[in-house]
């Protein structure tokens, strides 16, 4: 159609299945070198600096060097925001072995979306911000208490608002099926928790750990108590 967008550039850009599996590694929100891209893709090296190549001409990847090393991202957070809504509609990787059941049932847990909390976790956030008055129930948008209760975690509303970025999204989350905290409201809650250890990056996937610290302080913040604490904590 004359004057409407490429839809379908995009559909092939993520229509591969090598090219999908870097982009889903790729929604930790981190900078990952190719090696890595390829072992997370069980591609060949040349085999994945070709999908990259392409990725970056098509705008969802994004590369820089670090010392001699060439490091990949995600383009924007709305290439993740889009990667995340499309798995609402995907079906599910069928899951043939106990190692795959238990990172499917971590990744659900909780996890990184590009540079904010999702999963079980991120919609738990985004629920006790909502019953606490930080957020709006059905927008998400800013509430009466949210520059109150986000000082609670030395998140300054101010700041948040003097930059580019939205300060409050709504980003759909695919495992809950319902909407977590993104934008810049998300990415500094984020951010507080993995510096003060609150949670923990899982080697070689997007998946989060609760410390005990993590799981005190999330109770102490906004009240929000693990329903086995354990289970959230298996590399703390």
């Amino acid at each position: 159609m004359s004057g409407d967008t490429d839809l379908a550039a995009i559909g092939a850009l993520i229509g591969d299945r090598v090219r999908s599996a870097i982009l889903l590694c790729l929604l930790d929100g981190g900078a990952t070198s190719a090696s890595d891209l390829a072992r997370a893709a069980e591609a060949s090296p040349s085999l994945t600096s070709a999908h990259l190549k392409r990725l970056r001409e098509g705008g969802l990847v994004e590369v820089a060097t670090a010392g001699r090393q060439r490091l990949y991202r995600l383009a924007s957070v709305e290439v993740a925001e889009m990667l995340e809504t499309m798995q609402l509609l995907a079906p599910p990787t069928p899951v043939t072995s106990l190692r795959g059941a238990n990172s499917k049932r971590r990744l659900r847990r909780a996890r990184m979306c590009y540079d904010h909390l999702a999963g079980v976790l991120g919609v738990a956030v985004t629920d006790a911000l909502v019953g606490r008055d930080a957020l709006h129930a059905e927008t998400l948008a800013l509430g009466d208490e949210a520059e109150r209760v986000l000082a609670e975690l030395d998140v300054s509303l101010a700041a948040l608002g003097s930059a580019s970025r939205p300060v409050v999204r709504a980003c759909m989350d695919w495992t809950e099926r319902r909407p977590h905290v993104s934008g810049g409201v998300g990415a500094a809650v984020a951010d507080v928790l993995l510096d003060r250890r609150w949670v923990v990056r899982r080697t070689g996937s997007r998946g989060l750990d609760v410390t005990a610290d993590g799981a005190a302080g999330l109770e102490d913040w906004l009240g929000i108590r693990l329903t086995d604490r354990a289970e959230w904590q298996e590399s703390a």
